[in-house]
This record gives C-alpha cells, structure tokens and sequence, in this order.
C-alpha cells in the first residue's frame, strides 16, 4: 500500500471515507436482497435502483481517492459480517402493511446519512471530492424518499 498523502488527507479521514464505501457497498447488496422480497414492481425497481447508486457512488468516490493518491481497502470478511448483522436487524416483522421497508429505509438512509456527514463535517482539501459527495448524498436521500412514497402508495387503498 503505497503511503497516506498526509499533505492532503488524515488518517483519521481516511478511515470515515472507507467506512462510507463500505456502507456503500454494505448496502447495494442489502437491497438486492430486500427487492427480491418485493412483489411490487415499481417498488422492486426503485430498490435496485438504489442498489445500483450505492456502487457507483463508491465506485466514484474511489475514483477520486485514487486520483489523489489515498488508498482504500475492502476488508471482505468485515463485508460478510456486516451483511449478516443487516439481514438479522431487519428480519423483524414490523406491525402494519410495509412499515418493515419503512423501517429498513429509515435505517439504512440513517446509516449512510451519518457516513457521509462524519466525512463532511471535518475538514476535506479536496474540494471535487466534497461537491461529489454532496451530490451523491442529496441524490440518496431523494432515492430514499421515493422509496417511501411508493411503499406507502402500496397500501394507501386499503
């Protein structure tokens, strides 16, 4: 691994950015799985859609660690153990029609929403990184809420 810039980046960043990306990661797979669970098609959709953002976003974000000469590192096992923790934690039968989606979204919007804002709100010399990571987080956020709204309108006639 070649040796932290640290004329451009802290460790102690460095570490929140992996966090991000492996939430990232964490969660295009975590989707996928809920997706499969879900009979609505529009609903199926915007989940992979989700999915899908969630690895590019980590895909650019490491475009741009790399550009900068910061190095990143999946730890694969961790993924695994993550992964497992997420499908326990929300496996739960919520009560109501599609508060257990409900709840995995809140959760996950959540989790992603505090990655992003531990890197954001220290101090990031890299201002493309920033505007990307900016972008990317309004962008979920948005993903997020149209997830809901399709959920909810799934049992609003009942």
């Amino acid at each position: 691994m070649p040796p932290l810039n640290m004329e451009i980046i802290n460790y102690s960043i460095a570490d929140k950015l992996c966090g991000l990306l492996k939430f990232l990661r964490l969660y295009k797979t975590a989707f996928e799985i809920v997706a499969e669970e879900v009979e609505d098609c529009n609903l199926r959709t915007a989940l992979y859609g989700l999915s899908a953002e969630s690895i590019q976003y980590a895909d650019e974000i490491t475009t741009q660690l790399k550009t900068h000469g910061i190095p990143y590192r999946l730890d694969t096992d961790m993924m695994a153990d993550c992964l497992d923790k997420f499908e326990e934690n929300f496996n739960l039968e919520m009560p109501g029609k599609g508060n257990e989606l409900t709840n995995i979204c809140n959760c996950s919007e959540n989790s992603i929403t505090n990655a992003y804002n531990d890197v954001l709100n220290e101090y990031l010399p890299l201002a493309s990184l920033r505007n990307v990571m900016l972008y990317q987080l309004n962008a979920l956020k948005l993903s997020f809420l149209k997830v809901k709204m399709l959920n909810n309108a799934r049992f609003a006639g009942y």
